[in-house]
């Protein structure tokens, strides 16, 4: 094909020294676009990328969370945001993990946080199971069995920490002490609680507290996470995982005996007087980004939560507390998990809607965002979810990683750890003012193979080794395995797409709904999903 994008895309780059750019040029990612704007903030993405990755002395370079953060938060920057960094930096990745392993405290408690004055035990604040960012990276990188076993035992020590420390009142849940546990500062949730343990020591609970300790959803949800994904790595490293799937299904079980309330359709903290506390909060996306219902209960959770526009549906989603909350704070220039869009639960919410198959809504929630990035002077954790504008600190790695994946998963070509790529014809669309026909180039390197992608004029055209692939309309995203060899096609549109998928001389018609997956079969498709859409609405 003749394009100018892919021109572009193949014009060879002033070389960068320094192990960051040795290691980003091995996936030798390309990013380009007919609207210099959006370059340029991929651009500035990844050199303020590159900022928050530090060392001090002879440790390894890790992740640091950025902006007003100096250090590596397990909620966040060890977890979440390290499982994106893995596509693009793995060792810097491996090594970020390794840091919460390496300063393990002697009875099995991770560190909260590394900092470059060392580790903290404050508290726990734990969000995106950590279990499973370790295994998506070994799954994604190489399986290297070495690391993997290091990391479960130092996983395996802090879950008896947990079992011994934080479940007091011995319900099978796992209790917060504090509003730091969960990293949710100044929400609405923790009002009258402490930021901090009693005494500062993260096994000690405020006894004289009117509320503590909370059976906390989002803790107890991780734990269940986090027992079923050390199952899996129990079992790749030739161990026994059914005392793990055991414990898995109790913490399971504690989330919905102790914080689900069936006639709201939502976790709630329990409070020690065996009250739920009704606040609304992105507890609910946290719970549901640890695979803890099926898709019956997310679909419903879908209309009644995450798309209503009276709840956590803003213009630019997901809002931290409910918009029909009387305690829902406008104020997004700071630090608050009580009203404004925080980056961190944007980034958490693909892997909720990916598991149970919700693509098309996904894009929903990606569009308007990098409509807010690629207008944004910085890079902040938080963000007006009303007109998209930037709020608390800037250099903030969530917020820049956010903008890398987003691209990846909406226009590019993104490595699952089931050993595919994801293939995705879709281009950003403006949701401020003006239309505008957007044009974008990707490219990465896949083991040995260099892949290019050219979203424009309505097609979706992928090359390997500078050869056609394969080309068909936009509107849906192509699975292949890490070689290229076509697995199936997803249906990304809310509108029906049909036409010619053309590949080594063949052409396969085929007609594609929203969500619709067809498996590549002998030679023709067959379509194993059809679950359509469900539409946002404002009741």
């Amino acid at each position: 094909m003749t394009s100018s994008l892919l021109t572009r895309l193949r014009a060879p780059t002033a070389p960068v020294g320094g192990v960051l750019a040795d290691e980003w040029a091995l996936a030798d990612i390309r990013f380009v676009a007919n609207e210099p704007v959006i370059e340029q903030q991929h651009a500035r993405a990844v050199g303020e990328l590159f900022d928050c990755i530090r060392a001090k002395g002879d440790v390894p370079l890790i992740l640091h969370e950025g902006g007003v953060y100096d250090g590596c938060w397990m909620e966040s920057t060890g977890s979440i945001n390290t499982e994106l960094l893995a596509r693009f930096l793995p060792h810097v990745a491996a090594d970020t993990y390794a840091a919460f392993a390496r300063h393990q405290r002697a009875d099995g408690l991770f560190p909260y946080k590394v900092t470059p004055d060392g580790p903290a035990y404050l508290q726990i604040q734990m969000v995106t199971p950590f279990a499973r960012c370790v295994w998506n990276h070994y799954c994604l990188n190489g399986k290297d069995g070495a690391w993997l076993a290091d990391m479960y035992q130092a996983m395996a020590r802090n879950d008896e920490w947990l079992a011994a420390n934080r479940d007091t009142r011995n319900t099978g849940g796992v209790e917060a002490f504090c509003t730091f546990d969960t990293g949710h500062d100044q929400s609405s949730r923790f009002w009258h609680i402490p930021d901090a343990p009693y005494a500062n020591d993260p096994a000690q609970c405020h006894a004289n507290n009117p509320l503590l300790p909370l059976i906390a959803p989002d803790l107890t949800a991780n734990v269940a996470c986090q027992r079923a994904y050390m199952a899996l790595i129990a079992e790749a490293l030739g161990e026994d995982a059914a005392p793990w799937r055991a414990k898995a299904a109790a913490s399971r079980a504690a989330l919905y005996a102790q914080c689900y309330d069936e006639e709201d359709g939502f976790f709630y903290d329990r409070d020690r007087h065996e009250r739920l506390c009704k606040v609304q909060s992105d507890v609910l996306l946290r719970v549901l980004a640890c695979e803890m219902v099926d898709d019956a209960f997310f679909d419903a959770t879908l209309a009644r939560y995450l798309l209503n526009t009276r709840k956590f549906f803003a213009r630019y989603p997901f809002t931290s507390i409910a918009l029909d909350d009387p305690r829902f704070d406008h104020t997004f220039g700071q630090n608050s998990w009580s009203g404004p869009t925080n980056f961190l639960t944007i980034i958490r919410a693909a892997h909720a809607f990916e598991h149970h198959g919700r693509h098309v809504e996904m894009t929903w929630v990606m569009q308007p965002i990098l409509s807010a990035l690629f207008k944004a002077k910085e890079f902040a954790q938080t963000i007006s979810p009303h007109t998209g504008e930037a709020g608390y600190t800037s250099v903030y790695a969530p917020t820049i990683l956010c903008l890398l994946d987003f691209i990846e998963r909406l226009c590019g070509i993104l490595p699952r750890p089931e050993g595919t790529l994801w293939f995705t014809g879709l281009v950003p669309v403006p949701v401020e003012h003006r239309d505008a026909t957007r044009q974008t180039g990707y490219g990465r390197s896949v083991d040995d193979h260099r892949f290019e992608m050219i979203n424009e004029t309505g097609t979706c055209t992928v090359l390997r080794d500078g050869a056609p692939l394969f080309s068909l309309p936009l509107g849906v995203r192509v699975i292949t395995d890490r070689s290229g060899a076509v697995e199936a096609l997803v249906g990304m549109s809310v509108s029906t797409v049909a036409g010619i998928f053309e590949t080594g001389g063949a052409a396969l018609p085929f007609t594609i709904g929203p969500n619709e997956v067809l498996k590549l079969q002998g030679g023709a498709w067959v379509q194993t999903r059809k679950p359509g859409y469900v539409p946002p609405n404002h009741d």
